[in-house]
């Protein structure tokens, strides 16, 4: 009897895998007709099967990383550079902890107060109205002015006589008289010509004064510009993502969230047996994040103000069309 391959695992091995992917190779030289023998063979595997969750994926080709040109390379280089400084996460006032120092305490519901003040006050100027009146002063003037009026209008009623102005004709000058008109222009263009020729020599002579002048403007000027340009700096050196909450109470102090600490009364410390597990939670962590990425121009914020809309349908400008001829547009 001859020994046939044994039809037992000895050592529990589990079966090799077996690919079933194939792939198409040339066997054979191109023909003059341009065609060139191939075979299908299978395909060689770099990774087992088994690690693989869907094949299609890794038989599409490996795309390139595209190439940048120096033109795009300098302008990603200059905006890192002129990129401002950003704070992710800024690091909450001391005041706002469970178990504070009293005078950081203080200082953050003095902050606190401060929001809610300018709140209170911007409630209280959009529910103002516009004017409270007529005054006293503008109600008096109205009723005399009408009295005065009434009055002209009596006396231009009884008026019956109307004063006309006889207009005489111009009579022809003389020979005198015209020589005599002749001599007083003349005299009064030099007298103007004197004057402007005075002007000018007291301004040649202050030109010292004037150059002073101008060097002092210059001077004040670049001073100011000096000072723009160092006010603009320091802005753009300020960290974004830092103050959020005084700069949305400065832009939308209506809008502006309450700055999250706790009240005196509500932080229980000592005999009172207080801590982190028995204090309540202030803020929102969804809104501090949100703000956060807002001042930091990562999102935009949804505008709040409500656009005004006319009452009414929008219709076409249909002018020249019977019926429209009433038809407001």
């Amino acid at each position: 009897a001859t020994a046939g391959n044994p039809t037992f695992d000895l050592w529990s091995d589990p079966p090799a895998a077996t690919s079933k992917r194939q792939t198409v190779r040339i066997c054979g030289k191109k023909a003059a007709s341009g065609t060139a023998p191939v075979e299908i063979v299978p395909a060689e595997e770099s990774v087992p099967p088994a690690s693989r969750p869907n094949d299609d994926l890794y038989n599409l080709p490996a795309q390139p990383a595209p190439k940048l040109s120096n033109k795009q390379l300098k302008a990603r280089r200059n905006a890192e550079l002129a990129a401002p400084n950003k704070l992710a996460v800024e690091v909450a006032h001391p005041g706002q902890s469970y178990h504070p120092d009293k005078e950081h305490h203080q200082d953050a519901i003095g902050e606190a107060l401060s929001i809610e003040i300018r709140r209170n006050e911007a409630l209280d100027y959009k529910q103002k109205p516009i004017s409270d009146g007529m005054s006293q002063f503008t109600k008096e003037f109205i009723i005399n002015n009408s009295d005065e009026d009434d009055s002209s209008d009596d006396e231009d009623d009884t008026a019956t006589n109307v004063s006309t102005k006889i207009i005489k004709r111009k009579e022809k000058l003389t020979r005198a008289q015209r020589n005599k008109q002749k001599r007083v222009k003349a005299e009064e263009t030099a007298l103007k010509e004197r004057r402007e020729r005075k002007k000018f020599m007291h301004q040649v002579h202050e030109v010292k004064k004037t150059s002073k002048e101008v060097r002092q403007a210059e001077e004040e000027q670049r001073q100011r510009n000096e000072e723009l340009a160092k006010l603009k700096h320091e802005k753009k050196a300020r960290p974004l993502g830092k103050n959020v909450w005084e700069k949305i109470s400065q832009d939308s102090p209506i809008d502006a969230p309450t700055l999250p600490v706790a009240l005196t009364g509500e932080i229980r410390s000592g005999k009172e047996g207080g801590g982190l597990r028995t204090l309540a939670p202030k803020g929102s962590l969804v809104t501090d994040r949100l703000e956060s990425m807002v001042a930091r121009n990562m999102i935009a914020k949804k505008k709040t103000e409500v656009r005004k809309r006319v009452q009414g349908k929008r219709r076409k400008n249909r002018i020249g069309v019977k019926g429209t001829e009433f038809l407001l547009v």
